[in-house]
């Protein structure tokens, strides 16, 4: 009996191989139709986004029938991750590569013709970048100085040539908030173009095409295979937030994603130093610095280089702010004190705070003392991963991961287009939970439907307990298997 199944047993395992083939084929059909459909999410996007003009009143756009189109774009999108490891492509197949960077580029190519969907950030944008390429100091005067012509005569020369720009920017009262480096991209898209979203436009979807090749290499330097890609590339929530709405930071992912990539090579001094640059984009990646600077312990002289380097490009990222004044009217104080939205973590412990701190009649210092205790939880978690024994480059970048979740996580507002922090990593660390965030943060577009009929409350109380508690369920039950993932087995000694 056993050598008559000797015997036979080549048969089966043929039988086995190709009905494997088969289901194996099966997968990577369903890879290149989601692909498609990311791509048609974009095109019809596109079609539909001129209902959304800055002409027409929010209350007669068709806001429900867009947070349902984003919502079904992002369910669609979901199962990528799943779909990828079934498939089983070759780890360096380049078809596959080219076939998935055609889709999302096109896919970006055709938003870039797009009506920017409920987002006028961009305005702030191309004013500060004609400021500064006059060069004139956007941190000095708000616009609403400039409009009610309590500025240099140069800013009010620059806002009648770029009417109707300087009476659409939100917050006008407040002075920019963004740092130099952001403010120097700005200035290059004006250079390009004065004015022109087209430019601005063109500048991120560079940036965008440059991060796609380096999530590429550190998927290859992780061993993981080049699909994987796919989850930032065919991202619909990545695709609307940067190119549609054409937020700043598309040019933040690239040199976040080159701070990464040289950190992986073990070129930790050029990575302190990419981490700066991007700290010069916005604040944030400022913390990421100590878990660099951990891996120069023994090398004295290129560690307090690099932190001298770093120490200086601080303050210059903050001069124009101090020069300026931290007033009522500096966007950074404003943003600091006050700004709250679609947030589930921070609103809960801050009213814990309060409660704490009004049996004392301190109430009113409880958003300060929220905010203070979140910051120093953060650097505190930063400093003990620093602190840990380092078990080479590749746990360093999973540190890295671990403090942008936890920055997005407890950040007051927590915008769609905030996941871009997360986003760039998808594809080393596919979490269940954060894919999640892909169709469920669609509902931050209901606010805008809630407040143009007066339902504000709804918004705040309701919509964000239904985007952020299911995605927190599942992040924690995501992050509670995190050590079985293959990519992750045995970090520590091959790092």
């Amino acid at each position: 009996m056993l050598r008559l199944l000797r015997k036979f047993s080549p048969l089966f395992d043929h039988g086995l191989n190709k009905g494997c083939e088969r289901e194996q084929a099966h997968w990577r059909r369903a890879f290149w139709l989601i692909g498609l459909l990311m791509l048609l999410f974009a095109g019809v996007g596109t079609l539909a986004s001129g209902a959304f003009s800055y002409e027409v009143r929010v209350r007669d756009m068709p806001l429900i029938e867009l947070v349902l189109f984003l919502f079904v774009a992002g369910v669609l999108f979901l199962p990528l991750a799943l779909v990828i490891r079934r498939a089983r492509f070759h780890p360096k197949a380049v078809a596959v590569i080219a076939g998935i960077f055609l889709i999302g580029l096109t896919a970006r190519l055709l938003l870039m013709f797009s009506e920017p969907v409920l987002e006028d950030d961009y305005q702030r944008y191309l004013w500060d970048g004609g400021v500064v390429a006059a060069g004139l100091d956007p941190y000095s005067t708000s616009p609403a100085d400039v409009l009610a012509g309590r500025a240099p005569i140069e800013m009010r020369r620059l806002a009648d040539e770029a009417y109707p720009i300087v009476e659409r920017i939100n917050h006008p009262e407040l002075r920019t908030i963004y740092p130099p480096g952001a403010e120097a991209a700005f200035a290059a898209a004006h250079l390009i173009s004065p004015w022109s979203l087209m430019a601005w436009r063109g500048i991120l979807l560079l940036s965008e095409v440059v991060s796609f090749f380096l999530i590429l290499q550190l998927l290859r330097q992780f061993g993981r295979a080049a699909p994987f890609a796919a989850l930032y590339w065919w991202n619909p929530l990545v695709m609307k937030e940067v190119i549609n709405s054409a937020h700043m930071e598309g040019v933040l992912v690239p040199l976040l994603l080159t701070g990464v990539v040289l950190a992986v090579r073990q070129r930790f001094a050029l990575s302190s130093l990419l981490l700066s640059l991007a700290a010069a984009m916005k604040f944030w990646p400022a913390l990421l610095l100590p878990l660099i600077w951990r891996r120069m312990m023994g090398r004295p002289l290129l560690l307090s280089g690099s932190v001298l380097l770093s120490l200086l490009f601080g303050g210059l990222i903050l001069a124009p702010y101090l020069l300026s004044g931290l007033d009522e009217s500096a966007g950074l104080v404003a943003y600091a004190e006050r700004w709250k939205t679609n947030a589930l973590i921070f609103p809960l412990f801050e009213a814990i705070v309060s409660g704490l701190v009004g049996l004392f009649g301190a109430a009113s210092i409880a958003p300060f003392l929220a905010r203070g205790l979140v910051g120093l939880f953060l650097i505190t978690v930063v400093l003990w991963l620093a602190a840990k024994k380092s078990g080479g480059p590749k746990e360093t970048i999973f540190h890295i991961f671990t403090v942008i979740v936890l920055i997005f996580l407890l950040s007051p507002a927590q915008f769609p287009w905030y996941l871009l922090w997360v986003a760039p990593f998808l594809p080393l660390y596919p979490l269940t939970g954060l894919l999640l965030l892909v169709p469920m943060m669609s509902l931050y577009y209901l606010g805008f439907y809630l407040m143009a009929h007066d339902l504000v409350e709804p918004w705040r109380q309701v919509v964000t307990g239904v985007v952020w508690l299911p995605v927190l369920l599942v992040l924690m039950l995501s992050c509670r298997r995190l050590k079985e993932l293959p990519f992750l087995r045995g970090t520590r000694a091959r790092g």
